[in-house]
């Protein structure tokens, strides 16, 4: 997903913004007009899925003397706007209109984008939907509603970590979610970096007698997680600078910021839990292996 404002529509908050400018009108397009699939968590399926949108086809326009309507493409008409706006001056008086400030739209769509509905369908079940709103300012955009919300797409995917988070950092990780989802930033990143301790915590639990408690405790949270490397998820110890991301984030980062970093801070933790549950079945595979094999060779002494 490389549309700038498909991503704008799945990884930001409520009231977060985004300016359309002349380098991605043509994104916007795109968007309108279906071309665009975006990958995300499907409720009713239970997994990501990948979702699609079909054109926003008619728009009625009238003429300038107010005497006929016709039906277009909205995408096909921003493009056409777009044309000439870029047509070469042929007059004087076409090139002091070109110096005006530019606009992603005119009196043609004006009302057809001020509010827009971005209605897209599971590709597994054109039933399963997922709804975003958006309203325009200008050549700003605006996401002012989203259905399901961000909270109810997420809560359901921390099912998949039942194994590996506690009860308790489940419900801390929902109530990050669910705070990011109001448009609280440094609030959310408290409760992400209470997750990152208790996993140190429960890697350093996993390593015993093998870790020296009075260094450890007095180390940094990047030495010790050069400590614990041995069972910590890879990704973690190749990213040591995510817990300082989360510290910042509470005691310097503004909430515009802590908000807009929010989606690649979640996905962070996400893989690590990912990762983390790819180890503990590894370990139960290993256990149940052995514990066969040490079964048949009790037998056969």
């Amino acid at each position: 997903m490389s549309n700038v404002f498909a991503e704008f529509l799945v990884n930001q908050g409520l009231y977060d913004k985004i300016e359309i400018t002349e380098g991605n009108i043509n994104a916007l397009c795109d968007l309108i007009d279906g071309k665009e699939k975006i990958s995300v968590y499907c409720k009713e399926c239970g997994q990501m899925r990948v979702y699609g949108m079909n054109s926003m086809n008619t728009l009625m326009k009238r003429d300038i003397s107010e005497k006929a309507s016709f039906g277009s493409s909205l995408a096909e008409s921003l493009r056409s706007h777009q044309s000439i706006q870029n047509m070469s001056p042929k007059s004087e008086q076409i090139s002091v209109s070109r110096d005006r400030e530019w606009y992603w739209t005119n009196w043609q769509t004006e009302e057809a984008t001020r509010v827009m509905t971005f209605p897209f369908f599971c590709a597994m079940d054109n039933t399963h939907h997922i709804d975003y709103v958006v309203r325009t300012e200008g050549n700003t955009m605006i996401k002012i509603g989203q259905y399901p919300s961000v909270a109810d797409m997420e809560f359901p995917k921390l099912k998949e970590y039942d194994k590996v988070l506690t009860e308790e950092d489940r419900r801390e990780m929902g109530t990050a979610i669910g705070l990011y989802a109001s448009g609280v930033g440094v609030g959310s990143y408290v409760y992400l970096r209470r997750i990152l301790e208790r996993i140190l915590s429960q890697a350093r639990e996993k390593a015993g007698d093998s870790i020296d408690v009075e260094i450890f405790n007095r180390s940094k949270v990047k030495e010790k997680i050069e400590m614990l490397k041995d069972y910590l998820p890879p990704f973690l110890t190749s990213n040591k600078t995510l817990y300082g991301v989360v510290s910042k984030g509470i005691h310097e980062l503004s909430e515009k910021d802590c908000i807009l970093y929010f989606p690649v801070v979640r996905d962070c933790i996400f893989m690590i839990l990912d990762q983390w549950e790819e180890m503990r079945k590894k370990e139960a595979k290993e256990k149940e292996i052995s514990a066969g094999l040490a079964k048949i060779a009790s037998k056969i002494k």
